[in-house]
């Protein structure tokens, strides 16, 4: 199933791509752009605990889908900043600060090259948590889509920027249950900001590829909303 809907999407969103790297605490990050327009605005993607070789290489294929739309995004490696290959649980709490860091400074790095252009972020479970997370601290990203994600409590505590999101989620996910994009929801709507929330019914923490579709379609119309029209 999984390389069906590469095969499908990839068939769908073949766009430039270009590699190119920056720093972050010493290390080389390497970053995969995808479209090459002037003036259209970023987004910044960040991918799962899986990484993004091998087999996880679907998420480059949605970052394809999405700079079909005519957005140019970004797919940060932030593995690189720590060697990791696949994050567990106790490598994700030893570090998310690092990872975290490195997102805040792909952020610098895109808002330094391409500084007329707004900046939105897609993250992906991992990514998802990270995207959030930087999204309420950096007032240089404009919107987020957040998928299998959520929000952890100490950026809960320390939350001053809160942009309009879409928040993604299956209501069968047992890695990141729903409970955690709940605790988003409410951090946001604190803050006095409305979310977008969308549940797909059945659906667990990996999803059918026609969900995956439908996360395109929302995501893109989501960010052509938040990133081309007036800021909110």
């Amino acid at each position: 199933m999984l390389m069906h809907m590469e095969s499908t999407l990839a068939a769908a969103t073949a766009v430039e791509r270009t590699l190119e790297q920056f720093k972050s605490g010493g290390r080389s990050i390497r970053m995969e752009t995808f479209g090459g327009s002037k003036t259209a605005p970023s987004i910044l993607v960040l991918h799962g605990a899986t990484g993004v070789e091998f087999a996880n290489r679907f998420i480059a294929e949605l970052a394809q889908a999405f700079a079909a739309q005519g957005f140019v995004v970004h797919l940060v490696h932030y593995f690189d900043r720590t060697g990791s290959v696949y994050a567990d649980d106790a490598t994700i709490k030893a570090s998310s600060d690092q990872w975290l860091e490195t997102v805040h400074d792909a952020v610098s790095h895109v808002r330094q090259k391409r500084p007329q252009a707004r900046v939105g972020m897609f993250g992906f479970s991992l990514g998802g948590y990270l995207a959030a997370a930087e999204a309420v601290h950096n007032e240089a990203v404009a919107c987020a889509v957040i998928l299998s994600g959520g929000l952890d409590e100490a950026s809960v505590r320390r939350l001053r920027h809160a942009p309009p999101m879409l928040i993604l989620h299956g209501d069968a996910d047992s890695r990141v249950p729903i409970q955690e994009a709940r605790r988003l929801e409410v951090a946001l709507k604190k803050a006095g900001r409305a979310p977008e929330f969308h549940v797909y019914p059945g659906e667990g923490h990996i999803m059918n590829m026609m969900q995956y579709a439908d996360v395109v379609k929302r995501g893109a119309a989501f960010f052509l909303a938040k990133l081309t029209g007036p800021p909110p």
